[in-house]
Protein backbone atom coordinates (compact mmCIF):
# COMPACT_ATOMS: atom_id res chain seq x y z
CA UNK A 1 0.00 0.00 0.00
CA UNK A 2 2.85 2.55 0.60
CA UNK A 3 4.37 1.65 -2.90
CA UNK A 4 0.86 2.68 -4.12
CA UNK A 5 0.22 6.10 -2.35
CA UNK A 6 4.11 7.26 -2.78
CA UNK A 7 3.80 6.62 -6.90
CA UNK A 8 0.12 8.11 -6.80
CA UNK A 9 1.10 11.55 -4.29
CA UNK A 10 4.16 12.23 -6.63
CA UNK A 11 4.81 15.67 -7.90
CA UNK A 12 3.73 16.14 -11.78
CA UNK A 13 6.48 16.18 -14.20
CA UNK A 14 7.43 19.23 -16.43
CA UNK A 15 6.57 18.81 -20.05
CA UNK A 16 10.48 18.38 -20.56
CA UNK A 17 10.74 15.58 -17.85
CA UNK A 18 7.72 13.96 -19.83
CA UNK A 19 9.88 14.02 -23.17
CA UNK A 20 13.29 12.53 -21.21
CA UNK A 21 10.63 9.52 -20.41
CA UNK A 22 9.82 9.28 -23.95
CA UNK A 23 11.01 5.97 -23.95
CA UNK A 24 8.08 4.29 -21.54
CA UNK A 25 5.55 6.06 -24.06
CA UNK A 26 7.19 4.03 -27.34
CA UNK A 27 7.15 0.84 -24.90
CA UNK A 28 3.40 1.31 -24.22
CA UNK A 29 2.95 1.74 -28.14
CA UNK A 30 4.98 -0.78 -29.20
CA UNK A 31 2.97 -3.04 -26.68
CA UNK A 32 -0.33 -1.68 -27.64
CA UNK A 33 0.50 -2.75 -31.42
CA UNK A 34 2.06 -5.89 -31.06
CA UNK A 35 -1.85 -6.87 -29.02
CA UNK A 36 -0.68 -6.37 -25.93
CA UNK A 37 -3.24 -3.97 -24.54
CA UNK A 38 -2.67 -5.25 -21.05
CA UNK A 39 0.65 -4.55 -20.34
CA UNK A 40 0.96 -1.31 -22.37
CA UNK A 41 -2.02 0.05 -19.97
CA UNK A 42 0.53 -0.81 -17.40
CA UNK A 43 3.14 0.82 -19.77
CA UNK A 44 1.74 3.97 -20.13
CA UNK A 45 0.10 4.45 -16.60
CA UNK A 46 4.13 4.64 -15.55
CA UNK A 47 4.03 8.09 -17.92
CA UNK A 48 0.49 8.97 -17.44
CA UNK A 49 0.01 9.11 -13.46
CA UNK A 50 2.05 11.79 -12.93
CA UNK A 51 2.03 13.88 -16.67
CA UNK A 52 0.86 17.43 -16.50
CA UNK A 53 -1.99 19.06 -18.82
CA UNK A 54 -2.39 18.65 -21.28
CA UNK A 55 -0.36 15.59 -21.79
CA UNK A 56 -2.14 14.17 -18.81
CA UNK A 57 -6.03 13.19 -20.64
CA UNK A 58 -4.33 12.45 -24.02
CA UNK A 59 -2.52 9.50 -22.51
CA UNK A 60 -5.40 8.57 -20.11
CA UNK A 61 -7.27 8.22 -23.68
CA UNK A 62 -4.52 6.07 -25.15
CA UNK A 63 -4.73 3.89 -21.79
CA UNK A 64 -8.47 3.16 -22.46
CA UNK A 65 -7.90 2.39 -25.69
CA UNK A 66 -5.90 0.04 -24.69
CA UNK A 67 -8.45 -1.38 -21.37
CA UNK A 68 -11.15 -1.23 -24.02
CA UNK A 69 -9.13 -3.76 -26.82
CA UNK A 70 -8.67 -5.95 -23.38
CA UNK A 71 -12.46 -6.00 -22.43
CA UNK A 72 -12.88 -6.85 -26.00
CA UNK A 73 -10.69 -9.86 -25.79
CA UNK A 74 -12.61 -11.07 -22.51
CA UNK A 75 -15.69 -10.70 -24.36
CA UNK A 76 -16.92 -7.97 -22.18
CA UNK A 77 -19.17 -6.22 -24.25
CA UNK A 78 -19.87 -3.07 -21.72
CA UNK A 79 -16.43 -2.59 -20.84
CA UNK A 80 -15.50 -2.76 -24.58
CA UNK A 81 -17.90 -0.35 -25.68
CA UNK A 82 -17.75 2.05 -22.31
CA UNK A 83 -13.68 2.50 -22.56
CA UNK A 84 -13.71 2.94 -26.02
CA UNK A 85 -16.10 5.89 -26.07
CA UNK A 86 -14.25 7.60 -23.64
CA UNK A 87 -10.80 7.11 -25.01
CA UNK A 88 -12.60 8.19 -28.33
CA UNK A 89 -13.42 11.67 -26.87
CA UNK A 90 -10.14 12.36 -25.06
CA UNK A 91 -7.95 11.35 -27.97
CA UNK A 92 -10.07 13.33 -30.46
CA UNK A 93 -9.75 16.25 -27.85
CA UNK A 94 -5.66 16.55 -28.81
CA UNK A 95 -4.23 18.19 -31.71
CA UNK A 96 -4.33 16.09 -35.25
CA UNK A 97 -0.47 15.24 -34.18
CA UNK A 98 0.55 15.22 -30.62
CA UNK A 99 3.60 13.47 -28.85
CA UNK A 100 4.95 12.53 -32.12
CA UNK A 101 1.58 10.75 -32.64
CA UNK A 102 -0.85 10.37 -35.61
CA UNK A 103 -3.60 11.73 -33.46
CA UNK A 104 -6.15 11.90 -36.33
CA UNK A 105 -5.37 8.42 -37.74
CA UNK A 106 -5.80 7.16 -33.88
CA UNK A 107 -8.98 8.51 -33.17
CA UNK A 108 -10.44 7.71 -36.69
CA UNK A 109 -9.53 3.99 -36.55
CA UNK A 110 -10.95 3.65 -32.71
CA UNK A 111 -14.19 5.50 -34.06
CA UNK A 112 -14.50 3.17 -36.42
CA UNK A 113 -13.76 0.28 -34.14
CA UNK A 114 -15.93 1.75 -31.73
CA UNK A 115 -18.93 2.17 -34.29
CA UNK A 116 -18.67 -1.33 -35.62
CA UNK A 117 -18.56 -3.09 -32.38
CA UNK A 118 -21.73 -0.93 -31.49
CA UNK A 119 -23.56 -2.20 -34.41
CA UNK A 120 -23.17 -5.81 -33.55
CA UNK A 121 -24.45 -4.88 -30.13
CA UNK A 122 -23.74 -7.39 -27.24
CA UNK A 123 -24.75 -10.79 -28.64
CA UNK A 124 -22.78 -10.48 -31.94
CA UNK A 125 -19.57 -8.30 -30.91
CA UNK A 126 -17.48 -11.21 -31.17
CA UNK A 127 -17.82 -11.35 -34.62
CA UNK A 128 -15.57 -8.30 -35.19
CA UNK A 129 -12.39 -8.84 -37.20
CA UNK A 130 -9.69 -8.20 -34.44
CA UNK A 131 -7.29 -6.51 -37.62
CA UNK A 132 -9.44 -3.87 -37.14
CA UNK A 133 -7.80 -2.72 -34.21
CA UNK A 134 -6.47 0.69 -35.08
CA UNK A 135 -2.81 0.99 -34.55
CA UNK A 136 -0.52 3.89 -33.06
CA UNK A 137 1.56 5.55 -35.32
CA UNK A 138 4.50 7.27 -34.17
CA UNK A 139 5.34 10.47 -36.83
CA UNK A 140 7.95 12.27 -35.07
CA UNK A 141 10.64 11.32 -32.30
CA UNK A 142 9.26 14.65 -30.49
Amino acid sequence: MEKDTFVRNQPLLTEEEVQERRHILVAGIEQFNDGYFFEAHETLEELWLPSPWPIRPFLQGIIQLAAGFVHLMRHEYPGTVRLLARAIEKIEAAPSEYMGIDVTGLAAGARDAHEAIVELGPDRFGEWDIRGIPKIAIVTDS
